[in-house]
């Protein structure tokens, strides 16, 4: 027991390395400044339940590719967009897209996995991205006009008489400093400073005091479920060997796809570790179509996810979303198995 404890500690002190809590401090402020800042009338238009389908799901899709984040990385940004009101089913688009279909993942997986896999993990997460997302907007949206969007857990603030272009400024500013993070520190540094400027000149001091209490109501919200769940999944990772896995998963089946499914949807990987992890279990026998399943909903689920994503959507959509994943990305993972395999 003891041993199974001092695994979970360490998965945590693993996890919470400096850049890694650089990059969720920048996330959170991202995230407190969307709630803060972004007009409600563009959420509702862009993303909202009585969106334009077509833009409204190409936007989401579009806005989690260019995220280079994890499953939980993304999930401040989940929040403030759901508390302005996007439609679920564009909502949930970004939730699995961001972490599944990035472009820095993408890339990793075509240099170490090759171009098979690299391709299918592309071509299988843009649509499954985009199916799920209607599959939860036609199970859900007639209920969407009587949802009261946790009117009890967070409070909206749209008032701003800032111009359009500051604020496009300072979110694309945010957003460099996110991309850049640790691996390009000049270029965060630069930013950062350019940031200062366009705080001191573009916005009052009671602004910058409620964008900085609006964050702190995001982390207070999601960091001690997110820590708790990061604890669990260092747990299971003691409690379930690498080797079960793979021997598990030697075959192109239904059951070997759908167990790598649910193995990852409850496995937390961080930003580009799937990569390295599914190279390992190749090299230990596991075959291709697992091997995408765990792909598809690795980055895009994890326990500290699913606890999150109750908190702020409602456990039965919550549920629903996991059934999704994990199904879906099961039966398109053995499909490409068999067809390119």
């Amino acid at each position: 027991m003891i041993e199974v404890l001092l695994a979970g500690w360490q998965f945590l002190l693993d996890y919470f390395t400096l850049p890694r809590v650089i990059t969720l401090t920048i996330v959170f402020f991202i995230s407190g400044a969307i709630a803060q800042f972004l007009s409600q009338g563009a959420v509702l238009k862009y993303f909202g339940p009585n969106a334009k389908k077509s833009t409204a799901f190409t936007m989401a899709s579009i806005s989690g590719m260019i995220l280079t984040v994890c499953s939980c990385s993304v999930l401040p940004m989940f929040a403030s967009i759901w508390k302005k009101g996007a439609g679920i089913g564009p909502a949930v688009t970004f939730l699995f897209s961001g972490p599944a279909i990035n472009i820095l993942a993408i890339t990793f997986t075509f240099s170490f996995l090759g171009i098979g896999l690299g391709i299918s993990r592309v071509v299988t997460a843009v649509i499954l991205a985009v199916v799920i997302g209607l599959l939860m907007h036609v199970l859900f949206h007639k209920s969407e006009t009587e949802d009261s969007r946790n009117s009890n857990m967070f409070h909206v603030n749209d008032s701003s008489d800032r111009p359009m272009w500051q604020n496009v400024i300072f979110f694309i500013t945010l957003l460099v400093m996110l991309l850049a993070g640790m691996n390009l520190p000049w270029v965060t540094a630069t930013f950062l400073i350019f940031l200062i400027v366009q705080l001191a000149l573009f916005f009052e001091r009671d602004e910058l005091w409620d964008w900085c209490l609006e964050t702190y109501d995001l982390v207070k919200k999601i960091v001690p479920l997110f820590i708790v769940g990061i604890f669990v999944a260092g747990v299971i990772t003691v409690l379930i060997p690498e080797t079960f896995m793979s021997n598990a998963a030697g075959e192109n089946t239904f059951a070997a796809t759908f167990l790598a499914s649910i193995f990852g949807a409850f496995m937390y990987f961080a930003t580009l570790t799937e990569v390295p992890i599914v190279q390992s279990f190749l090299d230990l026998g596991m075959a291709k179509g697992p091997a995408l399943a765990l792909l598809l909903a690795g980055p895009s689920m994890s326990l500290p996810n699913m606890i999150i994503v109750g908190r702020v959507m409602g456990w039965k959509k919550t549920l629903t979303y996991i059934a999704l994943v994990t199904f879906i990305s099961a039966a398109a993972a053995l499909i490409t198995g068999i067809v390119f395999f």
